[in-house]
């Protein structure tokens, strides 16, 4: 059910391949199939959503014959006939794209539910999703609130949940995962369009599967929905390059309006990359071409249409986010008081954590090199100046894009490094190639050095979570299916919780999970909360997420929390949060209900 599931989310790129795709490159060919299919999933999504249709398992599983039918007359009407060397990439490609995944996978091999923070409200969307068939308009029961969120991830993993049979959970970590590889083939698809050869793209995709600790970090954050956003945007730059290039354009230029909508319906952070990539390709066009400017408007006209008809396509769900949002976008700057503030404040320390391993600080020479001749020899210069951009904006000082901060560009810097890193070490092999005469010395090389790479951060990537970001144990999963099974629909529960940012506070252990698993009320019903456009009832939440931050004992203060808030339950992890055990000890009205290795579950008696 699990390879149905996968089947499921590639169907509708495979019929648009079969009647429109191009058959040049296998591994592009199956980028570009992951990517339509997954964008087609997610605008549908919203089709469903405008038109109040339900999608119940009968109506998921037509859709999809649908599309396999069609697959299957496109590739009868076109007579489809596939060269045996097509066919041989086509299975390194998938043969690839296994091992990969078998890596990913087993870097999640030591989770029990999705990680950390983000995961709670993802897995909490998912839910409301699978609930009503579709896009909720809010998500009562759980929280009186209005859904705006961007949510492509969400509904591909609706999908996915709903066919493979997994529990949310279990379908969330192994969907990730899959998805994680993916960004890897998108972007392998850029490589290629921007270097117009295989091979620096092949060493590009082998460092960013094995070699980089970004995207595979992102495993520590739950950061599902860049993920998302994160295979579109390689395959979206490629087409904006290479559509200028055709003859034929149709199908690349559906397409690129396709994967434009799936961008902003997936991640904002990754549309304003995207954006920036546009407008420096558009202002290098023109700057390049300006005595030949009605002929470069007219080359750029399939791109602009399809970037327009794209932004159509996802307008109506963008325009109910414009509603109901309270960001405010801008530019900020911000610039050290002196050369010795910026030696000893340690502001640049985590971005270069974020760089990090040693093996990826490393990576950054080559690829510093690799940015120097793309910008020097004019090649695809629109791409040079993206990574270029793309580096300045991950530095701790100068200029930012609210709501967008240093680190959010510093984890998406492994885009343009792997490429321009894997074009460098191919001009290296090439030149190493030619000066000894021996052509086949060229890729052993090439693949020499990204194996090397591999090896020297394999220790860090084998276990890339972060252990202080996992919240759920053994013990916490028991007492979440305790509390499920044994707990009245509307129980309220007290958790610990700690600061997180802006205000909010978030769970400290498996009770941050009691919302999402069991749809059971929790003092901190994840950090969702803090979208919710209704101001007094955030400012509530957050007293009560402070408040409970601060319990150590039942005292007056925590009686009148528990009045406040209505709580009729107490989730516990011993040794984590400031109410332990033995915070309770002797409190009258409080009787233990539950207890698993080092989680007590307890009844607050009202009577």
């Amino acid at each position: 059910m699990i390879l149905l599931a996968f089947a499921a989310l590639l169907l509708p790129g495979l019929a648009w391949w079969a009647w429109l795709g191009n058959r040049g490159d296998p591994l592009v060919s199956i980028a570009q199939i992951w990517g339509v299919g997954l964008a087609s999933i997610i605008l549908l999504t919203q089709a469903g959503f405008l038109l109040n249709i339900r999608f119940s398992r009968i109506e998921i599983l037509a859709l999809l014959a649908l599309f396999a039918l069609l697959s299957l007359l496109g590739f009868i009407k076109k007579g489809v006939r596939l060269e045996r060397r097509y066919w041989l990439g086509l299975w390194v490609g998938l043969v690839l794209l296994g091992l990969a995944s078998a890596w990913r996978l087993y870097q999640a091999r030591d989770l029990l539910l999705p990680n950390w923070v983000d995961s709670q409200h993802h897995f909490l969307i998912v839910r409301a999703i699978l609930d009503q068939g579709g896009l909720p308009n809010d998500l009562a029961p759980y929280l009186e609130m209005p859904f705006y969120y961007h949510y492509g991830f969400h509904a591909v993993a609706g999908l996915f949940t709903a066919v493979s049979g997994l529990p949310i959970g279990a379908a969330m970590l192994v969907l990730g995962q899959v998805l994680n590889t993916a960004v890897g083939l998108s972007v392998y698809s850029l490589g290629k369009t921007v270097w117009c050869n295989w091979r620096p793209a092949l060493a590009a995709v082998l460092l960013v599967s094995f070699a980089t600790r970004m995207p595979a970090y992102y495993l520590s954050w739950g950061r599902y929905t860049l993920i998302t956003g994160l295979i579109f945007l390689p395959l979206a730059m490629g087409l904006v390059i290479s559509i200028p290039r055709e003859k034929r354009h149709w199908g690349n230029a559906l397409a690129l309006a396709l994967m434009t909508g799936g961008i902003l319906l997936s991640h904002y952070f990754a549309a304003l990359l995207f954006g920036v990539f546009v407008g420096l390709s558009i202002i290098v066009s023109l700057v390049t071409h300006r005595r030949q400017l009605p002929l470069t408007l007219m080359r750029s006209a399939w791109v602009l249409n399809s970037l327009a008809f794209g932004f159509l396509l996802a307008t109506p769900w963008l325009w109910r986010v414009a509603r109901y949002s309270l960001g405010s976008p801008g530019v900020e700057t911000s610039l050290p008081e002196s050369l010795e503030a910026i030696l000893t404040t340690g502001a640049g320390d985590y971005i270069w954590m974020l760089l990090g391993p040693t093996s990826n600080h490393w990576l950054l020479l080559p690829a510093g090199i690799g940015l120097i001749i793309t910008l020097l020899t004019r090649q695809n210069t629109g791409f040079g100046l993206w990574s270029l951009a793309i580096a300045v904006l991950s530095l701790p000082w100068g200029l930012s894009l609210r709501p967008f901060r240093a680190d959010h560009f510093a984890i998406v810097l492994f885009l343009p490094l792997v490429l321009l890193a894997g074009w460098f070490f191919w001009l290296v092999a090439r030149w190493v190639g030619a000066r000894l005469n021996r052509p086949w010395v060229t890729m052993l090389l090439l693949l020499l050095i990204v194996a090397g790479w591999t090896a020297w951060g394999f220790p860090q990537m084998r276990d890339i979570l972060n252990p202080a970001t996992v919240l759920v144990t053994q013990a916490d999963l028991t007492a979440l299916d305790w509390i499920a099974e044994n707990t009245p629909a509307d129980s309220r529960f007290f958790i610990n919780t700690a600061y997180w940012m802006e205000d909010i506070h978030r769970g400290v252990d498996g009770g941050g999970w009691i919302l999402p698993y069991t749809g059971r009320w929790s003092l901190v019903p994840t950090v969702f909360y803090g979208f919710s456009p209704d101001l007094r009832w955030t400012s509530e939440l957050q007293e009560w997420g402070r408040a409970a931050s601060q319990m150590s004992t039942c005292s007056d203060d925590f009686w009148a929390l528990v009045e406040e808030a209505e709580l009729d339950w107490i989730y516990i992890r011993e040794g984590v949060g400031s109410l332990g055990v033995s915070g309770l000890a002797g409190c009258e009205w409080i009787e233990l209900a539950f207890t698993n290795d080092s989680v007590r579950v307890f009844r607050i008696d009202h009577e």
